[in-house]
């Protein structure tokens, strides 16, 4: 996780130091040719950060202290060259594996390219290189390790050692960016050329991307074998996901978090099952905290009744709605 973040940090330092001009295209347009730059996949989403930042419920949370706490920090750690969230305009994320790390990101906003690059080549913390690939130049950041103080001070080098960071990143154009590991940015690179399949032309993953296409957040997740056993517990009576061979959904954010997803399955017969014992799961929990005398767990109990979980042929389709009041009880 703490590999994403700094990703996640890096793609907006990227979009936001400079110019401050956002495109004008549709989102829906947007997140397509953002993705007909990424490698092809097994999760794949697309975050309208200007309508998630621009919610009633983003400007409700940020006079939350702990989330307060946690925005001060990321800015503080980017104020350095004048980055804000708010000036993006669309992410679009990949992953290759089974889980969260190793993600592609790509970004639209707005940036001023020279002004970046003196930027991050200014910065202490950072050692900034370049290299030649397929007529773009491929960035690589190296995050410098604190000097050392006290003793070891003393028999310390003159100069920083540096930590190499498999982090780059480079410029489609004047309003697109991909960051990722090396590998994956060279990958991004062979996709617009055209040697290797985009996430775009997945179908199944396109799909179901399109369903959803005006969400503030859409994601699709192609399910694997290995996702499926990563998901068992002997713990909890969780289904047996290895029937579901796609997940989809989307969140919307506006006063509150709207979220609905479908779990598909092979077969009518398996997406009932699925169902039943995910009905029994939200059941159990119900119980659980009714139980429990805490008013941030009386909050999650009274949100969880807003949960439905229902079969529909090969289908199971769960839905939520999370009301403004929740976060802000649970966040206290």
């Amino acid at each position: 996780m703490k590999r994403i973040a700094f990703i996640m940090m890096l793609a907006v330092v990227v979009l936001t130091a400079g110019s401050r001009v956002i495109s004008a295209r549709t989102d829906a347009q947007t997140g397509i040719d953002l993705l007909q730059l990424l490698p092809d996949g097994n999760i794949v989403a697309v975050i309208d950060i200007q309508r998630m930042t621009a919610s009633s419920l983003w400007a409700t949370l940020g006079t939350q202290p702990k989330v307060k706490s946690a925005l001060d920090k990321m800015q503080s750690d980017i104020s350095e060259i004048g980055v804000s969230l708010s000036d993006i305009q669309t992410v679009a994320l990949v992953f290759a594996g089974k889980d969260l790390s190793g993600a592609t990101v790509a970004v639209t906003g707005g940036f001023d390219q020279t002004s970046l690059l003196n930027h991050l080549r200014s910065n202490q913390k950072i050692k900034l290189t370049s290299e030649k690939y397929k007529n773009y130049d491929v960035y690589k950041v190296e995050t410098a390790t604190p000097p050392p103080s006290g003793d070891a001070a003393k028999a310390a080098v003159p100069a920083p050692q540096r930590k190499p960071d498999d982090t780059s990143f480079f410029f489609y154009d004047s309003k697109t960016a991909v960051v990722g590991s090396a590998a994956s940015v060279r990958a991004s690179v062979d996709t617009k050329s055209g040697a290797r399949p985009s996430v775009a032309q997945n179908a199944k993953l396109a799909e179901a991307l399109a369903q959803n296409a005006s969400a503030v957040i859409r994601f699709a997740i192609n399910m694997t074998p290995a996702m499926a056993n990563g998901l068992s517990s002997s713990q909890l009576p969780i289904p047996d996901f290895s029937s579901v061979n796609l997940i989809f959904g989307a969140i919307d954010v506006a006063s509150g978090v709207d979220v609905n997803a479908i779990l598909r399955n092979d077969t009518a017969d398996h997406a009932k099952s699925v169902a039943e014992r995910l009905n029994g799961l939200l059941m159990m929990v119900k119980g659980y905290l009714t139980s429990v005398s805490n008013p941030k767990m009386s909050a999650v109990s009274e949100a969880l009744k807003s949960v439905s979980i229902v079969g529909n042929d090969i289908d199971v389709k769960i839905t939520a709605s999370l009301p403004q009041e929740f976060f802000v009880q649970v966040l206290k």
